[in-house]
């Protein structure tokens, strides 16, 4: 795994979690539909994106079993991950490679029995005391295969969340901050909602009434998308953020030329984002990497170089 991007690696992580929480293969749309546009795009670029992935995944020891559709699906591939068969004990890496997987599973939080195993399979450390998660995708989540189930068979489904009793019709899931969302259709509001799955209290139903998917719903404009959650914070605060000319042009892509405040001569650009809402906020730094610099609040920006130390002392046991 050496030279593998951040965003490749945390794909990979997202796929693995999908394909091993998932009794049942799922298709390429399905899966793209559940990780989202932002990790496989349209057309060919995204397909040769997942195949890129699924050979990274099998080259690290993990069996993905394919499975050839018949029906109306006929000739399509489905795949899925036997969680039985995962074992990773003849994979070999690197110090630096280790030191970069003890900080993946510190940062992506997918489920603390399954991660110490995956550390012990690796022959990794397991971390001791509070980890530093910023992404939660829990893979023994018992929401999550049911509400999945439910919207790749068109099923009504019924929970609690929030206190409330719902009743959805799921046109999908989504990740994104970093958390699962069942998207669709709430059939108590009659309006499109999203929820996130680790909210739902007590068991998912799968009633027997059926729906039809709106033709062409995006299943992306529903939730709020990354750079829309760093304000959902109780404090409306905002930082200022140096970027290096490398990435500014996709910073000012995500968040306008309105969001400069200061322009350098070297091409870098001071950018003011909200940063109340810490999590993503920090996520979507930590995807910058060495490009950004939080130059205020003081407050913001000890708490983020003290998260980045503990981190990577969390990544080092």
């Amino acid at each position: 795994m050496a030279g593998v991007a951040r965003d490749q690696a945390e794909r990979v992580l997202n796929l693995i979690a999908l394909l091993t929480e998932n009794s049942q293969p799922l298709t390429f749309t399905q899966i793209r539909g559940a990780l989202g546009a932002n990790n496989y795009a349209d057309g060919e670029s995204g397909r040769a994106t997942f195949e890129r992935d699924k050979a990274l995944v099998r080259d690290m020891g993990v069996p993905i079993e394919m499975k050839t559709l018949g029906g109306n699906q006929a000739g399509e591939s489905s795949y899925r991950i036997d969680r039985r068969q995962l074992e990773l004990s003849s994979v070999h890496f690197t110090s630096e490679e280790r030191q970069a997987l003890q900080l993946a599973l510190a940062a992506v939080h997918i489920d603390a029995a399954w991660a110490d195993r995956a550390r012990l399979k690796l022959g990794l450390d397991v971390a001791e005391g509070e980890t530093l998660a910023q992404a939660h995708l829990p893979v023994n989540s018992v929401a999550l295969p049911v509400v999945t189930e439910a919207a790749q068979n068109s099923k009504e489904i019924s929970f609690s969340y929030r206190g409330e009793t719902r009743r959805l019709h799921p046109y999908g899931v989504l990740g994104r901050g970093g958390y699962w969302y069942v998207v669709g259709a709430d059939q108590i509001r009659n309006a499109i909602r999203s929820f996130r799955v680790d909210r739902i209290e007590g068991k998912v139903k799968i009633l027997d009434a059926t729906f039809e998917r709106p033709q062409g719903f995006d299943i992306q404009a529903a939730v709020a998308t990354d750079t829309e959650m760093l304000g959902e914070g109780a404090e409306p605060t905002m930082a200022h953020v140096l970027i290096n000319a490398a990435l500014a042009p996709s910073v000012l892509r995500e968040f306008g030329n309105e969001s400069v405040i200061e322009t350098r001569g070297n091409g870098a650009v001071v950018v003011e984002v909200p940063c109340g809402n810490e999590g993503p906020f920090r996520s979507w730094l930590l995807g910058l990497v060495e490009h950004a610099e939080v130059l205020s609040p003081t407050d913001v920006r000890e708490g983020i170089k003290n998260w980045l130390s503990d981190m990577q002392k969390d990544g080092a046991q």
